[in-house]
């Protein structure tokens, strides 16, 4: 995104080209805030289905990464000619007009690897929510379990306690032949 807003405020390239940047930029901070409220507020009705969607967006942004990196891959010789002819026009140095034209190549690769780590984060957050709710599941399982558990053993001393009282009150029933 700043990339984007950097070739804009310089004027380095038409607006086809700073446009796409700067957008997949604020898609993905809108992304970044879906899957935090959706992380952070799991159990929420309305967050729980802010952490799917950010990665149904995810994908469309890896899509476009992969487009937006093409694309620059496939025009980057129609760039730089655009570069050299409107070097003079817009006061690019040499030295930043090199950089523009690495920069180019660096920015197309950079979008490709943000695509598959895109893709990436999709594949392993995949289960996540899934996964907290089965842990929740298995914890309140296991506390139902610990409950009962105890409830038993109670009942059991009771019942042993009972057992003992018993025996205690027929023994000296015997003894004292009551």
């Amino acid at each position: 995104m700043a990339f984007g807003f950097y070739v804009y405020d310089k004027q380095y390239a038409p607006d086809y080209v700073y446009v796409p940047l700067a957008s997949i930029g604020l898609f993905v901070i809108c992304i970044v805030l879906f899957s935090c409220m959706g992380a952070g507020c799991w159990k929420s009705c309305w967050a729980c289905c802010l952490y799917p969607l950010s990665g149904i967006m995810g994908l469309m942004v890896a899509i476009g990464e992969i487009v937006a990196g093409s694309l620059l891959f496939a025009y980057h010789g129609k760039y730089t000619q655009w570069l050299d002819d409107n070097q003079q026009k817009y006061n690019i140095s040499d030295g930043e007009l090199k950089r523009l034209k690495d920069g180019v190549t660096t920015v197309a690769v950079g979008f490709l690897a943000l695509a598959f780590l895109e893709i990436l984060r999709f594949c392993v957050s995949k289960g996540y929510k899934r996964g907290k709710r089965l842990d929740e599941e298995q914890r309140n399982m296991i506390e139902e379990y610990e409950e009962l558990e105890s409830q038993e053993r109670a009942a059991l001393r009771s019942q042993e306690r009972k057992e003992k009282h018993q025996k205690l009150r027929e023994h000296y029933r015997q003894k004292y032949n009551l």
